[in-house]
């Protein structure tokens, strides 16, 4: 493995490979998210309906907050999130890194690839967020730093398969150096959600209007889950491209190297 390169890390050259990749295999990475996140959402969202207008009532302000039973649930919802999000991720990333490399996987294929490290990518996403936690109650920037520190965690695991803390070290060492450049990617990148929010919104308003007047929570079943099959996607997408780019230029390591781990 070379490990120089004469090229310098470009958020550009992420933010567009990440939309290439996207754009390139859509309807199977929108399927992902439709399996693993969209639903998800929408069935948490009709569970949690009656709880929540019960919790509310009786301690306003507070709503699911309100109770020991509340708390639980919400740890629970927190925690099935996450996992059917690592799912998710570990799909998508691997589609990405086939797409680049020039070869477009089915969702079949994506599956039963990606979700090899479905567990290992569940408990690191445990550890970086309540890592990261901590930082974030403590100081922000102490947060901040190790969300940079650790975001390329979850594409370490699927592409390189190392463990759960080898993984967050990978991610370290790959990051070292250009964490400043990573952190303005996270500002394009919120602006780009921003963007995209503000779209679905203007294009679902009036049945997010109609759900709200029917019930406050009802919305969730609309919004959440639509944004969720472009955000999903894109950004799952843009780790792997974050990922190929420290790889990248750090190391010299070709798209087609990093690919030929599946063969």
């Amino acid at each position: 493995m070379s490990t120089t390169s004469t090229e310098q890390f470009s958020i550009g050259r992420v933010v567009a490979r990440a939309f290439t990749a996207f754009a390139g295999n859509f309807i199977a990475y929108a399927l992902v998210a439709v399996i693993f996140v969209a639903l998800p959402t929408a069935a948490v969202a009709w569970v949690q309906r009656d709880f929540i207008n019960a919790a509310s009532g009786a301690v306003p302000g507070l709503g699911m907050f309100a109770s020991p039973t509340g708390w639980g649930e919400w740890l629970g919802i927190e925690l099935f999130h996450l996992a059917m999000g690592a799912a998710a991720q570990a799909t998508i990333i691997y589609g990405v890194t086939t797409g680049l490399a020039g070869r477009k996987a089915g969702l079949g294929e994506m599956l039963s690839k990606g979700l090899v490290n479905w567990w290992p990518i569940v408990l690191i996403s445990i550890c970086t967020s309540f890592l990261s936690a901590i930082g974030y109650v403590l100081l922000l920037v102490p947060g901040i730093m190790l969300s940079i520190r650790w975001i390329v965690s979850i594409p370490t695991q699927v592409m390189e398969s190392p463990g759960v803390f080898a993984s967050m070290g990978r991610s370290a060492e790959l990051t070292k150096g250009n964490r400043w450049s990573i952190f303005g990617l996270i500002i394009v990148a919120g602006l780009i959600i921003f963007a995209i929010e503000l779209v679905v919104g203007l294009l679902i308003a009036p049945g997010i209007a109609f759900a709200r007047a029917i019930n406050s929570s009802a919305f969730q079943l609309i919004a959440a889950p639509l944004l969720s099959l472009v955000i999903t996607p894109l950004f799952s997408a843009g780790f792997a491209s974050l990922y190929f780019e420290l790889r990248s230029t750090r190391e010299g390591v070709g798209v087609e190297s990093l690919a030929s781990v599946f063969d």
